[in-house]
């Protein structure tokens, strides 16, 4: 784990956070050791997986532990025990566009994309703290919901958006030319 890192909240307390709340998506990198996926998703360099305790497709095992999140997951209507180590996360959002990102595990790839498309126009309320990039989770609406301290971090939803507009942009050309869409490669899997 790098410096930029050891500031950022623990990646265990985030997802459980989130959890909370309703439906998280897990961003992953698919190719790091340990990550059980389909293999058709193996190769990529990224990948986003939903899972939530009220899923259309109930994930009686799903868990949240020391090792990552690991669960049965529906792929096409097929079951598949998926595992992800927390080495493999790089991004936690949910649906309502809370994320939090943790940047030394970004996959290059998805790195260079963005360095790229922020290279075009000035970045969307990114905040440099301590020599790195942060976003984070604000508190939660409801009281008696206890998640990760977070005091000192400040949240930047457009975070995400930078990040699928990117990946929109390598798949699509030049981003100017039609709207963002999200490519093949971030097709949301629901569990």
């Amino acid at each position: 784990m790098g410096d930029e890192e050891t500031h950022l909240p623990d990646k265990q307390d985030v997802a459980r956070g989130l959890l909370l709340r309703g439906d998280l998506f897990i961003h992953l990198d698919p190719r790091v050791p340990g990550v059980v996926v389909p293999l058709q998703f193996r190769q990529r360099f990224q990948l986003v997986l939903q899972v939530g305790f009220d899923m259309p497709v109930p994930i009686p095992d799903l868990r949240v532990d020391d090792a990552g999140i690991s669960g049965t997951l529906s792929f096409g209507r097929a079951p598949f025990t998926c595992m992800v180590p927390w080495d493999a996360v790089y991004l936690l959002s949910d649906s309502t566009g809370r994320a939090m990102i943790w940047p030394d595990s970004v996959p290059d790839e998805l790195r260079e994309e963005v360095e790229r498309e922020m290279g075009k126009r000035e970045p969307k309320g990114l905040r440099v703290l301590d020599g790195g990039r942060r976003s984070t989770i604000p508190p939660p609406p409801e009281e008696g919901v206890d998640l990760p301290d977070l005091e000192g971090h400040d949240l930047d939803p457009s975070l995400l958006d930078e990040v699928a507009e990117a990946a929109a942009a390598s798949e699509a050309g030049d981003p100017d030319d039609e709207p963002p869409r999200r490519p093949p490669h971030l097709r949301l899997v629901k569990g």
